[in-house]
């Protein structure tokens, strides 16, 4: 198991990267122009489609979720540590 330092050092990462996928989720489903290209381009379409603008935000949240799960998981490993002093 790793030290508190480096415990503490993944839940920040951890939070950070949680903030930016809500963030990316939000300007997503809101089709935010200036997000750049993030999806493939259908025949007849030059904007994403429904479907991809709701996958894409959908898969962003999820991936947050996974954020979340590693934070709480550092988290306890930085309680667990500082407990066995």
């Amino acid at each position: 198991m790793c030290n508190p330092t480096a415990c503490t050092f993944c839940a920040l990462m951890s939070i950070f990267g949680a903030i930016m996928m809500f963030i990316v989720g939000i300007l997503v489903s809101h089709n935010y122009p200036y997000l750049g290209e993030w999806y493939e381009p259908e025949e007849g379409h030059e904007l994403p489609t429904d479907a991809q603008i709701a996958t894409a935000s959908t898969n962003c949240f999820t991936v947050m979720g996974i954020y979340m799960g590693f934070t709480v998981l550092a988290l306890c490993c930085v309680c667990l540590q500082r407990v066995r002093r």
